[in-house]
């Protein structure tokens, strides 16, 4: 019987998922009220006639839902609450895969789930010049959250900005239900969005709040804020596209507002959605997806976007790998509704490339297609989604980003990106953080105005901090706007960058050196030594060890004497590079 010390039995549990900790997790999502989430949309039907949509989500292991009430107000002075409503349906969303759909909560089983509960009123919404109509939904409580200080109430608004004449409907969200995302994994995800009107959209993460007439913020736990209930998160403005990577298990709320304007700027209203995100232990690495590859040549292109001239036709793809090489991905969108008379393959199951094909017609754009692969993990699937802004080839894309990357070198962390276009780019600003929540700037870079081709930029830290940071570059435009990119990390030892493992295509790991001789040690999660080593100062070395362990801990001790660590996964494809210093 070998011994197994605390720090492996940490990782060994970071690799199971069973349903102990799926019911433990259950019961926490299970406390307070069990609301889980929220939003309000509506659609003007002629005139001043709305109807409006309340979207709840319940845990199912929760207490009944009970009647709702909406409360209206509007800046002429006129107030009024619909008491009593009941919903007019109930749906079950489950995270869960199909075979495990008769174990949910719902079903009377011990796997977690829930119901989406749609509540719907028809009503005359008078004109008012002076300004919008607000409609809210709010409740005592909400579920317990890692990122909320005590139990705080829930909120959803929608706000119509009537006196601009308009019978508009307002963006409508994709239901993926409650999303459950991975501990120590990148997270890709898209709130799936898309306005029935074409109008603009602009993306933003704002506080959640509670209570009605006066909504109050919520108080967030240290280290969180509305703008950052994940440290690191970033949000893309146009698309919604959401970014970062969980380090503690639990609840997390993430508030997403999205307002709406006309082709000449004009404020439509906006409309905000609730969401809780639950943080589990998983065995498996989410999918991860391509930028746009494989285009019509000529096609106006970003790594997020499309710009389409009328009667154009074009093909797109993106691309869904799994580090897993059994897993099979399921690509789904929402692209043959949003572009009418478009095709949508997949080809492959991993890599599974995702086909979009299409005539451009301007009177359908500007889209948000949403994508979303689905590697048919049991209980709990993978995900990874994101969307398409596809837009008229008149109008200007925003600054394409193609790649930004953090390089650690002895002297310094070079900090790298490209962009594809750029529009009226005044500069880059580079942020940097110890924690991934706050960030300061560091230094800047020039902008080229305007540009359709690619270009390189390159900025050094020369006064790196000793341990890892997280980098983001802030991009302004010259009136004075801007828009963030997402976070990269670059990891350091007390003495130098940290090292790197890559995989070799003959299945053994290749370890890219720190300055000075090195000891590494290859251990299994219950602590047996399966490999060990020295290697000399400069170049690299290949590891070679026994087979068959599974996933195997890597931990480098260099000239400072301070180990780092990285986990090493089974099944990882050959090109798959890890930083060290993942454990620590």
């Amino acid at each position: 019987m070998y011994p197994v010390p605390r720090f492996f039995l940490g990782r060994a549990a970071f690799l199971s998922r069973v349903l102990l900790t799926l019911g433990v997790l259950s019961l926490n999502v299970a406390r307070a009220d069990h609301y889980s989430g929220a939003s309000i949309t509506y659609a003007c039907q002629t005139g001043n006639q709305y109807k409006i949509y309340l979207d709840l989500y319940l845990d199912c292991a929760g207490t009944p839902l009970t009647p709702q009430s909406l409360y209206f107000s509007n800046a002429c002075g006129v107030v009024f609450t619909l008491n009593n409503l009941v919903p007019v349906s109930t749906t079950e969303v489950s995270p869960l895969c199909p075979s495990q759909l008769a174990n949910s909560t719902c079903s009377g089983g011990a796997l977690p789930s829930f119901r989406r509960h749609r509540f719907e009123v028809t009503l005359f919404l008078s004109p008012c010049a002076i300004g919008p109509w607000k409609v809210e939904w709010f409740l005592c409580c909400r579920n317990t959250m890692v990122n909320l200080a005590n139990v705080p109430g829930i909120y959803a608004q929608a706000t119509v900005q009537h006196e601009a004449g308009v019978c508009d409907a307002s963006p409508v969200f994709v239901d993926s239900g409650i999303p459950y995302v991975c501990v120590g994994e990148p997270v890709s995800y898209n709130p799936g969005v898309s306005d029935p009107n074409g109008n603009n959209m602009v993306f933003s993460l704002i506080d959640a709040r509670f209570g009605a007439p006066a909504p109050t913020p919520v108080s967030y736990a240290a280290g969180f804020t509305g703008a950052s209930p994940f440290p690191g998160i970033t949000i893309q403005p146009t698309t919604g596209q959401l970014n970062f990577t969980p380090t503690v298990t639990g609840n997390y709320v993430v508030v997403i507002e999205v307002a709406t304007y006309d082709v000449n700027g004009v404020l439509i209203g906006r409309v905000m959605r609730d969401l809780m995100f639950v943080v589990i232990i998983c065995d498996e690495n989410p999918p991860a997806s391509s930028n746009i590859t494989n285009q019509t040549p000529g096609l106006e292109i970003g790594p997020n976007s499309i710009g389409v001239c009328n009667g154009q036709s074009f093909c797109a793809e993106v691309i869904f790998t799994d580090p897993n090489p059994t897993s099979v991905i399921t690509v789904t969108s929402n692209a043959l509704t949003l572009l009418p008379g478009a095709t949508f393959t997949v080809t492959g199951t991993n890599p599974a490339a995702a086909r979009i094909c299409w005539v451009g017609n301007l009177a359908a754009l500007p889209v948000n297609v949403f994508i979303q692969g689905n590697d048919g993990a049991c209980p709990i699937p993978n995900i990874n989604s994101r969307s398409i802004l596809v837009g008229d080839c008149l109008s200007p894309l925003p600054i394409t980003l193609i790649e930004f990357r953090a390089r650690s070198r002895p002297e310094d962390v070079l900090l790298e990106w490209v962009t594809a276009t750029e529009t009226d780019n005044k500069e880059f600003i580079i942020e940097r953080s110890a924690d991934g929540i706050l960030f300061l700037p560091i230094g800047s870079v020039p902008g080229s105005g305007y540009s359709q081709e690619r270009l390189d930029y390159a900025w050094p830290d020369r006064d790196p901090l000793p341990m890892a940071a997280y980098y983001r570059l802030r991009q302004t435009d010259a009136d004075g706007s801007s828009t963030l990119s997402d976070v990269v990390v670059a990891g350091r030892t007390k003495g130098g960058p940290s090292p790197m493992v890559t995989k070799l295509t003959d299945g053994a790991w290749w370890l890219s050196l720190i300055d000075g001789a090195i000891t590494w040690h290859i251990h299994d999660l219950a602590g047996r030594t399966l490999a060990e080593g020295v290697s000399p100062e400069g170049g690299g070395t290949k590891l070679s060890y026994p087979e068959g362990y599974g996933v195997q801990l890597l931990t480098v001790i260099g000239p400072d004497g301070i180990p780092v660590s990285a986990l090493l996964p089974g099944g990882a494809l050959p090109g798959t590079s890890i930083l060290m210093g993942s454990t620590r």
